[in-house]
């Protein structure tokens, strides 16, 4: 397989630039998005952690 768009199961996601494009910046909003809630989740953790001593 030498690129995504050969794939036979996820290829049709990737088969034209525009889908491409479109895919590979809902995945650059996902990665953001799971960055924050690792961040806020590690944060509310320390949080709790100080708060019960």
């Amino acid at each position: 397989m030498a690129s995504i768009e050969d794939d036979p199961v996820i290829g049709r996601f990737f088969d034209t630039p525009g889908k491409k494009a479109k895919w590979l910046y809902r995945l650059k909003i996902a990665y953001i998005l799971w960055i924050f809630f690792v961040i806020i989740g590690i944060f509310s953790l320390l949080l709790w952690y100080f708060f019960k001593t």
